[in-house]
């Protein structure tokens, strides 16, 4: 009779074997498990000429892979809005995302109104440098959110309505592609 270390070896050797047989072809095995991909990418919704035309200058647009999105806009000039968008899903929804958020004293926050949306905040601040604006979109628990930078000099209500704007195209295509 064989020690338990030599039938180890034996089993070890002929689980492949084993394995093998039970397959329905005699083909290669199955590829290795992809990545999920994303729910959602806001650059769907969202493309260069637009945004550029929008906020004021001409972008490139960063768009990532289907399993790690990203939507960001970076100016080809130096000195023009940089825009990104996001989303979270949160079923919560955005009023209970928004206090739990800090709060800025110099900000200023509105609501917008965003056809489709079941709720919107738009958060607009700025310092010595640059203009700060960040809008949040929610449709059912996808809430989305656009953040522009813009250095000075900046036109504050060429921005604030562009991120408005963005919010309006993001909220749109979330409907549209059932995402919301």
């Amino acid at each position: 009779m064989p020690d338990r270390r030599t039938a180890a070896w034996l089993l070890v050797l002929t689980l492949p074997l084993l394995a093998a047989g039970c397959g329905d072809d005699d083909g290669p095995p199955p590829a290795a498990p992809t990545p999920t991909e994303a729910l959602w990418n806001p650059c769907d919704a969202l493309d260069a000429r637009s945004v550029g035309r929008k906020f004021g200058g001409a972008v490139d647009e960063e768009s990532g892979t289907p399993t790690a999105p990203l939507c960001s806009f970076t100016p080809r000039v130096e000195g023009d809005p940089v825009v990104d968008a996001g989303y979270r899903v949160f079923s919560a929804g955005l009023d209970d995302a928004w206090r739990t958020m800090g709060r800025s004293k110099t900000a200023t926050v509105t609501r917008p109104r965003v056809p489709g949306a079941d709720s919107t905040r738009l958060v607009v601040d700025s310092d010595d440098h640059q203009l700060f604006v960040t809008g949040f979109v929610q449709n059912g628990d996808l809430i989305q959110t656009v953040d522009a930078v813009d250095p000075r000099p900046f036109d504050q209500a060429r921005v604030t309505r562009a991120v408005v704007w963005a919010l309006g195209e993001l909220s749109a295509h979330a409907e549209h592609a059932g995402v919301s």
